[in-house]
């Protein structure tokens, strides 16, 4: 039985060293020396449990940076507990950890046996809370996922099918406009799927260099070439047991492409400068903006590749093929970037709303963040204006009053049921209307419920 993965958060080597060895015969022990490394781990292998030491560069005698990472961790949507270790002299800021969500927290020096005993309980809940979580889903048809938010009709689907495809270790080929969200789809069927608790690497396959990116694959043997002062495990190789995301998929050379179909066949790899051929067992997630059926028409992308990847296709729709899901994402939006400056801003103003609403998106999901971000900070008042995320109307068609008040009415009664999670006592109690009359304006501006 595999051990349950924990991370240990600690600056101090010899603290570390410490710690591992005496965690590492009950559990599959990460550790970490500063914040950003702890969340690419926890981003690419979330643990069940976190041993963070506050005091972490570049304030390593103070508590603020550790702080600031645990309020981070704590909105990580995979549940997992935070025990803090703390010196005899903090116990204040160890009941300031703990207030901002730390299950708990252990003085120095540390005593392993009781930590141990802490650990057990604190993974245990974590194993529960994603069990119940998912038993919620199954029993209330839930058709989310993780970091992706959808009410319109081919994003359900989307979804649907990417959890079928979570289930199963097939290469899976994600496809779509740019800013669409096809990384963050690949992200959330690794974590739906039995490999969540073994690594996640990511490869930007338009951003390394051709002549940097067999060995960035691959690996290769000390020596293989000049400059070759060391072995290096490659990607695929550092993805086993888990999931490799190939992005930009359209972007790699013919000449890898053979041996990423030998991989994709046979299981193995070979490092550069290797004799001997290296079993790897990684799932493949292949993401890409490119048209690939008419890169393999042009000679620029091998057809028995194509199908191979092809096995299960998911296309991430662009924004305006999904309008419905367009007020529920600005809001979301609205609601994430005004916590970073507080609640000043209370919302769209109708007409940017009718801005945000008629505007293309070509940049989709990207392209409303950063405009809704900009917008935040922009605002005047209290309402965000078109022309506070740049999308003042110049002219047009002039619209009669009625269908002004008609679309406001539908992107009203939307939003209600967005953020009620379509139940219809709670959206009316939210609109100040009877049920009867909120199930006859659904009627009237054909608005679907989503089950």
């Amino acid at each position: 039985m595999d051990k349950e993965h924990i991370l240990i958060v600690e600056d101090e080597t010899s603290m570390a060293k410490q710690l591992k060895w005496g965690l590492a015969d009950v559990y599959d022990v990460s550790v970490a020396g500063d914040a950003r490394q702890a969340m690419e781990i926890i981003d690419a292998r979330p643990p069940l449990a976190v041993l963070l030491d506050l005091g972490l560069p570049p304030d390593p005698d103070g508590a603020t940076e550790g702080l600031r990472l645990l309020e981070k961790i704590m909105g990580v949507p995979r549940p997992l507990k935070v025990i803090v270790i703390t010196g005899n002299t903090h116990r204040d800021v160890a009941v300031k950890a703990i207030s901002k969500g730390a299950y708990d927290y252990h003085q120095k020096p540390v005593n392993i046996e009781e930590l141990k005993i802490v650990l057990k309980r604190a993974c245990y809940l974590s194993r529960l809370e994603q069990h119940v979580t998912e038993l919620e889903e199954a029993v209330t048809g839930k058709t989310t996922i993780e970091g992706m938010i959808a009410t319109s009709k081919p994003m359900l689907e989307l979804i649907e099918r990417a959890r079928r495809v979570a289930r199963t270790s097939y290469p899976v080929l994600i496809q779509g406009q740019s800013g669409t969200g096809k990384e963050r789809l690949a992200r959330a069927i690794h974590q739906l799927g039995d490999r969540s608790e073994k690594p996640l690497v990511i490869v930007d396959c338009g951003a390394i260099p051709e002549n940097l990116l067999e060995s960035e694959l691959f690996g290769h043997e000390k020596g293989s070439f000049t400059g070759a002062h060391a072995r290096q495990i490659g990607k695929l190789e550092r993805a086993q047991h888990g999931t490799v995301v190939l992005d930009e998929i359209g972007e790699l050379p013919l000449t890898l492409q053979v041996k990423l179909l030998r991989f994709l066949q046979e299981g193995t790899i070979e490092r550069i400068g290797g004799k001997e051929p290296i079993r790897v067992d990684a799932r493949v997630i292949a993401v890409t903006n490119v048209d690939l059926t008419r890169a393999v028409k042009e000679g620029l992308f091998r057809e028995d590749l194509y199908y191979r990847l092809n096995v299960v296709p998911l296309y991430v729709p662009a924004l305006k093929e999904r309008t419905d899901d367009i007020p529920v994402l600005a809001k979301h939006f609205l609601d994430t970037y005004s916590q970073e400056i507080g609640p000043r801003i209370k919302g769209f103003s109708s007409a940017a709303m009718d801005a945000i609403t008629a505007y293309d998106w070509p940049g989709n999901i990207r392209e409303m963040q950063n405009r809704i971000r900009r917008g935040v900070v922009m605002a005047e008042g209290d309402w965000i204006e078109p022309r506070d995320i740049d999308l003042e109307v110049t002219g047009g068609e002039v619209k009669s009053l009625k269908e002004i008040r008609d679309e406001a009415e539908a992107a009203a009664i939307s939003l209600a049921l967005a953020r009620n999670n379509y139940n219809i006592t709670r959206a009316a109690i939210d609109l100040d209307i009877s049920r009867p009359t909120l199930h006859d304006l659904i009627k009237k501006h054909n608005i679907t419920i989503q089950k």
